[in-house]
């Protein structure tokens, strides 16, 4: 695991951007998975910008990390915020979107066509956030670290965050989640997580410096030599100086 440490919040957008750019420029069909939520969005928008300047996406394919269960139009959605943030505002689509259907009325079914597209379409690189309880997708503390494609159930601190993310009440807030396993996780080639905020900051130092365990499901990456972790000061201010 390389971790790289930044200033703030927008050098980790600027350097994590240029990890997945790098994707795009030197593979040939370049396959992206992302993840959503507060932490990507200033990648988002330099990868937009980026697409309308000229990046070419016309041979990329882009999946998702996760999709929460409830209508595929509500606010929280992984497939209304790659809509809001991404696909609406780029000149130049990609050539294949794969995105979870967290709608479905058989999860079974769609964990199955998932897993499909995963092994047709290995991906190049995995971005991700980090749970403040260090949870990676909807991986909560004590998921196995063999663990793939799942519907899970979150953990209290999860539906906080969706809360306060979405503007949402917690009986609006969903409750479960199709996820990838921290097993498939860590099989893409790159693994790109960002860490930004002090309230991240005790999920790093376990990450960083405490046990590897599932107990921390982060830590899976500590033993992934693919894994490019990029945290910024304030998400760095627990660790222990040198």
């Amino acid at each position: 695991m390389e971790v790289i440490y930044v200033k703030d919040y927008e050098e980790m957008s600027q350097k994590g951007f240029e990890q997945i750019k790098k994707v795009m420029e030197t593979k040939e069909s370049p396959v992206v998975s992302l993840n959503t939520g507060g932490t990507p969005k200033g990648l988002f928008q330099y990868l937009v910008e980026a697409i309308n300047q000229g990046l070419d996406i016309s041979d990329a394919t882009i999946m998702s990390l996760d999709e929460y269960i409830g209508p595929k139009d509500a606010v929280y959605t992984v497939r209304n915020f790659m809509n809001q943030r991404l696909f609406n505002n780029i000149e130049q689509q990609p050539k294949h979107l794969f995105l979870m259907d967290g709608s479905t009325d058989d999860v079974e079914s769609e964990i199955k066509r998932y897993k499909e597209l995963l092994a047709t379409y290995p991906r190049d690189i995995q971005l991700l956030g980090l749970g403040t309880n260090a949870h990676l997708g909807a991986n909560e503390p004590g998921t196995p670290f063999d663990t793939t494609m799942f519907l899970a159930e979150h953990h209290e601190s999860t539906i906080q965050s969706t809360m306060k993310e979405y503007g949402i009440t917690r009986e609006e807030a969903p409750t479960e989640m199709l996820t990838l396993g921290l097993k498939e996780i860590t099989e893409a080639e790159t693994v790109l997580l960002l860490v930004s905020g002090k309230h991240k900051a005790q999920a790093v130092k376990d990450l960083v410096e405490g046990e590897v365990t599932p107990d921390c499901p982060a830590s899976v990456l500590r033993n992934c030599e693919n894994a490019v972790v990029i945290v910024d000061e304030d998400a760095a201010s627990l660790l222990t100086k040198e």
